[in-house]
């Protein structure tokens, strides 16, 4: 359970950290070798949607750390979302088809992990 709160936190920071990396890129498209700047709709769906994850992550460790029992949901619910946005990044041309799969990894584990946990089932119990 350790180890799946850290991961958590870390893919936040990491998604944080290329949220600010994007708008860095995008002011100065010379800085990662382009010639272009990505299309405002692409970079605002990956830019916004980054951020609600980030959020996200912050209500999730609330509700992990009061032992709340909605936190199974809330987390099955959070990494479907992180992969709906990771397809979503693909389609606009912001993620490679390697990318996505790799990236999609944590959060098919993280649900495997959350729904089949019996440590998890006997840490969240309150309502």
């Amino acid at each position: 359970m350790l180890v799946y709160v850290i991961a958590l936190g870390l893919l936040a920071l990491h998604g944080l950290g290329l949220t600010v990396a994007t708008l860095i890129v995008n002011a100065d498209p010379s800085l990662a070798g382009l010639n272009s700047f990505v299309p405002l709709p692409s970079l605002l769906l990956y830019v916004i949607s980054n951020l609600l994850l980030v959020m996200y992550t912050v209500v999730l460790y609330i509700l992990m750390f009061k032992r709340r029992k909605s936190a199974i949901i809330n987390n099955v619910i959070f990494n479907v979302l992180s992969i709906a946005f990771l397809v979503s990044w693909h389609i606009v041309g912001m993620k490679s088809t390697l990318g996505m799969v790799i990236d999609s990894t944590p959060g098919v584990v993280g649900i495997w992990y959350v729904l089949a946990s019996r440590r998890v089932r006997s840490t969240f119990t309150q309502v």
